[in-house]
């Protein structure tokens, strides 16, 4: 996938992404770790970072989970999209993202999911996509729904946080159609 929208590009993780994705990622770091603590944990080196993109190609390769990355103009990454725990019976999929600190706010993430919903249903032919965020959460919240994602339900204790703290979780769905 390779989608241009507001002065940036939506497209797929590559391997040469390595020293940027590594710095999209430390310096969100703090911010990032209780949501996506697999990333944050996993990425503290350059090294690491190329072995983290070398599994996500691969399991992109076998579509398992697709990673995808919001680049600016001068080749700067600002954002990340995972497509993950895809199952293609239904076939439904999870949507995660984030946008770097510093963009926070500007809309850029709203059109970003949908870019990515257009992508889950018509490329990869989604049924149903769906995500989870805290119920506290409220411009992830607002995002979803911007995108026609509608409230499903609350997920109560249903994530635990880097400081062992169980928290509710807001899951959305959006059926194609």
């Amino acid at each position: 996938m390779n989608i241009s929208f507001l002065n940036l590009t939506l497209r797929s993780l590559t391997i040469d992404d390595g020293p940027e994705f590594y710095a999209l990622i430390d310096r969100n770091r703090l911010r990032l770790r209780d949501y996506f603590p697999v990333t944050t944990a996993t990425i503290f080196s350059l090294d690491d970072c190329f072995k983290y993109i070398d599994n996500k190609v691969d399991q992109a390769n076998k579509k398992e989970h697709f990673t995808f990355v919001i680049e600016d103009v001068n080749k700067q990454l600002r954002g990340l999209f995972f497509i993950k725990n895809i199952d293609w019976r239904v076939p439904k999929a999870e949507l995660a993202y984030f946008i770097d600190k510093t963009l926070e706010g500007k809309g850029i993430m709203t059109s970003a999911l949908g870019a990515v919903v257009d992508y889950g249903f018509n490329n990869l032919q989604m049924n149903k996509l769906f995500l989870l965020t805290a119920t506290d959460n409220l411009p992830s919240r607002k995002i979803a729904e911007k995108n026609r994602f509608q409230l499903e339900g609350i997920l109560k204790s249903n994530f635990k946080l880097c400081s062992g703290e169980l928290t509710d979780m807001a899951y959305y769905g959006l059926l194609r159609g």
